[in-house]
């Protein structure tokens, strides 16, 4: 046998040796490349972000100067309204409004106003009460839940999709009419529900990452750019939305991945109505009349429009002098003309704070100083609701001022005009649960201008409502997505009748003011990156709309991020048996050990050799199965050294000739109401390897099978072996061997 064949033969045998060996040193050279790359910083946005498949998310061309410059580039297309380039018009939002609810008929309805009936006042109502003084049109909103055709239906309000189960959030935009990029960002909102749902994960901005940047400071580093692409690109690029402040919200890469599994989960779990143009009368007038009269011929963010613009809606004010003699001039007097919505409200209304109101009822009188200023509240009430002979002595303040054991009974005002009552009975007829409060447990109004959030109190200076604390933490988790500056409402300017304290103050709902953007009129270039900076304080809101008091307690307590489910490392699997997955809860953490509230969500997955790199989004459509909690009846230790807490586990009943991979996280709820608050965070979950685990048949059996094995595998080797050392020379003296054997044979046969 010659040298260089045992040599190759040798070779081939340690080939695979070879490679096992050499493979962790590939291995470990490709993640260092990889640490390389997510260390590579003056990286172009071009450079970080796809710009061709599915996850693009900004687009970027060279300008006619030949700078590059980069836009915004919403998945859902469409034209420039669709795309957040140029504002809706009233027209145009409804529109888009009536083409998804067609489209998402399974968790989109659209209505305008109210049916009316008699409302929870014992009121008659039609319509035609909730539509503008002026233009006549109703606001149009849409009913956002998973099934929304199910559930039971409202007759008052006209939307079905109510549950009682359900928590309810309003979000409202456009109370004053100038505010455009109040509707603007509901309407950003809308669309990416729609575009969204039921979607799984998704790598939104193309950088081969999934879910790894949602809204907000994700993992409380205090650094709002989670997975730091935005702080990775060259400076010029940081901030793209001009506000001085690098990756700030807003910017290219902040926020921008959140998760599609989470949104769709929230949109099944809860009821959101979505109200972007309250003010349609004061809006279209605005738009249509204001800016023509009043800009000089040019855009209304143009002329100095930016920072004005018409505020009430249309009420007419006007007295002929002679009552009832109704007015003869149908026009708009926009000297006269209009109530400001957000001083209309019954809650404390009429106070003489951050608003003016009548010297007698119906009357207007010009100038800055009169009723019928920006701020006017309308009109007074000249009903006595509770028939007792006296007038307006029992307004809305939370307090029985008659003594007559009923509460807030016969209003001063307020509630006058067809936005506000259609707000007063939205919130008022939307009971699922037939308790006789109100559903919404948390409220949004959107405003501009002043990149602020408030809070209730708005009424009164130097007070505090007695949520003081739970509002001021939740507003510092809106203010933290957004970079605004979280205050009291009354800190900004007092003001009585707004939304929020009578929201807050009457139907105890935790409301929020929005204050965005830098204008009235903001300019049109703006509206993409404002729009963008503020949606996530609606799924923030919708988030917390089970229970915002208890959520705000665990929060500051830290019990959130003190509790504990077992990740992979600390799983102890059984040789047999159900696999116990166990939690360490705070004790303030009153679990409610219902299945349906809190479980361990689990599946088994067994990869194909094509699959061994399926993560999240591969897997999403394989369904998962639940099991609950039960107590451990054992103490635990808490993280953070932060002490003792309880321990919970759950049984999952995975088989033992099972093997794959197995994905888990749990969903805890409180007996208080807090729902489904998930470990890991952001729709995330955890994997590990299950082996099969049934024995393998006898002891003598085993050994039989070995054996055959053995003898099958090292004979075959053995063979193999013995053909490559034999010597070439020998084989071929044995072949001529044969071969004469063979011809001598043939020949005495012959002869024969």
């Amino acid at each position: 046998m010659s040298f260089e064949s045992r040599q190759s033969s040798l070779a081939i045998l340690l080939l695979p040796f070879l490679l096992s060996f050499l493979s962790p040193m590939v291995s470990a050279s490709v993640e260092q490349s990889e640490i390389a790359a997510e260390e590579q910083t003056d990286m172009e946005p071009w450079d970080q972000w796809d710009q061709d498949d599915e996850g693009k998310y900004i687009f970027c061309e060279y300008n006619s100067e030949g700078n590059a410059e980069c836009d915004y580039l919403f998945p859902w297309g469409g034209d420039e309204q669709m795309q957040f380039k140029e504002y809706h018009s009233y027209e145009t939002m409804k529109a888009r409004m009536l083409r998804l609810a067609a489209d998402n008929s399974e968790f989109m309805q659209f209505h305008e106003g109210l049916n009316g009936g008699t409302n929870a006042r014992g009121e008659q109502t039609t319509s035609n009460n909730y539509e503008g003084w002026y233009y006549g049109h109703g606001s149009p909103w849409l009913k956002i839940t998973g099934n929304v055709e199910g559930g039971v239906t409202n007759t008052f309000n006209g939307d079905s999709g109510n549950y009682p189960d359900r928590p309810d959030v309003m979000i409202v935009g456009n109370h004053h009419a100038r505010e455009w990029m109040s509707y603007e960002t509901p309407l950003l909102v809308m669309e990416t529900i729609a575009y969204y749902y039921g979607k799984g994960p998704i790598d939104n901005d193309g950088d081969g990452l999934i879910d790894e940047d949602p809204w907000g400071d994700a993992d409380g580093d205090g650094q709002i750019d989670d997975d730091g692409d935005c702080l990775s690109l060259a400076a010029e690029w940081q901030d793209s939305n001009g506000d001085g402040k690098p990756c700030n919200p807003g910017d290219f890469g902040v926020d921008e991945d959140f998760s599609e599994v989470e949104l769709t989960n929230l949109v099944n779990n809860r009821e959101i109505y979505l109200i972007p143009m309250l003010n349609v009368d004061g809006n279209k007038y605005d738009r249509e009349v204001w800016v023509g009269n009043n800009c000089d011929g040019g855009e209304a963010w143009e002329n100095g429009c930016a920072t004005s613009g018409w505020r009430k809606n249309l009420r007419d004010n006007t007295v002929t002098g002679v009552t009832p003699i109704p007015d003869p001039d149908e026009a708009v007097d926009p000297a006269c003309d209009g109530v400001d919505l957000n001083r209309n409200y019954q809650f404390e209304w009429g106070a003489p704070l951050g608003a003016t109101g009548p010297l007698f009822p119906g009357m207007c009188y010009a100038g800055e100083a009169g009723p019928n200023n920006d701020v006017y509240n309308g009109p007074v009430d000249t009903t006595d609701q509770d028939d007792d002979g006296r007038l307006n002595e029992d307004h809305v303040d939370g307090k029985d001022d008659d003594g007559d054991g009923l509460l807030d009974e016969d209003w001063m005002g307020g509630n006058s005009e067809p936005e506000t009552k259609f707000i007063q009975d939205l919130t008022e007829m939307n009971d699922d649960d037939g308790d006789g409060s109100s559903d919404y447990k948390t409220t949004l109004t959107y405003h501009s201008f002043s990149e602020l959030v408030l809070y209730p109190w708005g009424h009164c200076t130097n007070c505090q409502s007695p949520d003081h604390e739970q509002l001021i933490y939740h507003g510092d988790q809106m203010a933290t997505m957004t970079d605004y500056t979280n205050m009291q409402s009354s800190d900004l300017y007092p003001t009585s009748g707004d939304f929020c304290d009578w929201h807050y103050g009457v139907h105890g709902s935790y409301c929020y003011t929005m204050e965005i953007g830098t204008a009235f009129h903001q300019h049109q270039d703006d509206v993409d990156h404002i729009a963008v900076r503020n949606i996530g304080v609606a799924f923030y809101m919708a988030e917390m709309a089970d229970n915002p008091r208890e959520r705000a307690d665990l929060a500051l307590a830290n019990v959130w991020r003190n509790q504990i489910l077992e990740q992979p490392s600390q799983l102890v699997i059984p040789a047999s048996g159900s696999i116990p997955v166990e939690m360490c809860l705070d004790t303030a953490f009153s679990i409610d050990y219902a299945d349906s509230a809190s479980h361990v969500m689990y599946r088994m997955v067994k990869p194909s050799r094509s699959q061994s790199d399926y993560g999240p989004g591969e897997w999403f459509s394989e369904d998962w199965s639940s099991v609950g909690f039960e107590s451990a009846d054992d103490d635990c230790e808490l993280l953070n050294s932060s002490g003792t807490g309880y321990k919970i586990v759950a049984y999952l009943p995975i088989e033992d000739t099972v093997n794959g991979k197995l994905h888990y996280k749990a969903m805890i709820s409180t007996l208080s109401g807090t729902q489904k608050v998930e470990y890991p965070q952001n729709s995330q979950y955890y994997e590990i390897k299950i082996d099969y685990r049934a024995p393998f048949g006898s002891l003598f059996g085993s050994v039989m099978l070995f054996m055959t094995v053995a003898v099958f595998v090292w004979g075959g080797l053995g063979v193999c072996l013995r053909m490559m050392m034999v010597d070439p020379d020998e084989v071929k003296y044995l072949d001529d061997v044969s071969d004469a054997i063979l011809d001598a044979e043939l020949s005495e046969e012959d002869s024969s």
